[in-house]
């Protein structure tokens, strides 16, 4: 196969699904070279072994951590230290504590937050009757609900924004040194954070998060801050880019687009298939900690396995018409937020909230919402672990 999988370039105009589909059909585990690993990794891309990869967690680790590295020049990043590249029983027993406070409940009382916030975003563009829907509104709300639900002030977010941005966009032009200095600034900022909860808590997750005590167990300030850069992170990056694309997916299908704007009651359907169809998450490493048989083939301890999320969301096996959008689609059994295992999305209700708010007042509010170039043309974020566009502009005659 000639694609380099660990290269950001292949994803350049997005996900080569063609080429997936002839690997699932013709060598669903294949290896690819990495300059970073002597002994490469191997790429999973059927959806039953994706799950059965993910779901044994005794037989396929995370630690160091889950990411395809790109280039011989990376190392540790402190990467390792987010609860998503740990292990059971540190990851269960982290993710015990960390639930505690990040409940259903929490995150429905958001909505109100949340669907106010969508409406300022498209309020302050309605007039212009054009806008990038990546930059002027996707990127908004996520980071905007992930700081109402930590407790980030206003007069402090386009600050905090800004060390996301910098720290975990994937804008090549960005130096290695700005990155880390932007990562250094938000341990810092939730090291402060912190010690002004314990001072004055709050109704916020942060303030639960730092009284949370399961079974004796307490999330130190660097478990803490660890949590509020990945919460930043994995919390702005996917929604936005399913915003995005699944609004395209919409607009390119206007029977399907009419039927939800006909019933927005099959909107958390809808999403589920957009999740599918879109997969912003395309792919997460494991690290075999014993010999195991993986589609035919045996796996060597020590051997790193890259379970393909965007390939087995469009498998044949698993999947009647799965390059179609069909909002009606259950069962939807797909893998966007992980394919099983103690390391499902943790933010998964969350994300599920934001989208359909947001994607109910796409569907309600703008009249004649179109895309104004050929998205085959448009720049993507530079990824081999996210896909999504970089930007994407739109135009409509009126909003409501």
């Amino acid at each position: 196969m000639s694609l380099v999988l660990h290269d950001p370039a292949t994803y350049s105009r997005g996900f080569p699904y063609e080429e997936f589909r002839r690997l699932r059909d013709e060598e669903p585990i294949s290896h690819h070279d990495n300059p970073a690993w002597e002994r490469g990794y191997w790429a999973v891309t059927r959806h039953a072994d994706v799950q059965r990869v993910s779901r044994d967690w005794t037989a396929f680790k995370n630690a160091p951590h889950p990411f395809l590295p790109d280039t011989e020049q990376y190392g540790e990043d402190g990467s390792s230290l987010l609860m998503i590249s740990l292990d059971p029983p540190e990851h269960t027993k982290l993710r015990k504590i960390i639930s505690s406070g990040f409940t259903p409940r929490r995150i429905n009382d958001l909505a109100a937050h949340v669907k106010t916030r969508v409406d300022a975003v498209i309020d302050t563009y309605a007039d212009q009757g054009e806008c990038d829907l990546v930059r002027d509104i996707a990127l908004w709300l996520p980071l905007h609900a992930i700081a109402d639900l930590v407790g980030v002030p206003e007069e402090d977010r386009a600050q905090v924004f800004e060390w996301t941005e910098l720290t975990f966009g994937f804008d090549p032009t960005v130096a290695v040194t700005e990155r880390m200095n932007a990562a250094m600034s938000m341990y810092a900022y939730a090291d402060a954070m912190c010690a002004e909860r314990r001072s004055n808590p709050r109704d916020d997750l942060m303030t639960v998060l730092l009284e949370a005590d399961i079974d004796g167990d307490r999330l130190s300030d660097m478990q803490l801050a660890s949590f509020f850069m990945l919460l930043q992170n994995a919390g702005s990056e996917t929604t936005r880019n399913l915003i995005t694309t699944g609004t395209l997916a919409l607009l390119e299908r206007p029977l399907q687009l009419e039927r939800l704007r006909a019933d927005l009651s099959l909107l958390p359907t809808a999403i589920e298939e957009l999740l599918r169809f879109t997969t912003p998450v395309m792919s997460f490493v494991r690290t075999a900690t014993r010999d195991s048989d993986v589609a035919g083939q045996t796996v060597r301890e020590g051997d790193h396995v890259l379970m393909v999320y965007a390939s087995a969301n469009r498998d044949e096996r698993a999947f009647d018409r799965p390059d179609d959008v069909d909002v009606l689609r259950d069962p939807n059994d797909h893998v966007a937020f992980g394919a099983g295992g103690p390391h499902f999305c943790l933010g998964a209700h969350l994300a599920r909230l934001e989208s359909r708010l947001m994607f109910e007042a796409i569907l309600t509010r703008f009249e004649d919402l179109e895309v104004t170039a050929d998205p085959a043309t448009l720049p993507r974020v530079s990824s081999n672990l996210i896909d999504g566009f970089a930007e994407m502009p739109v135009r409509w005659s009126s909003v409501r």
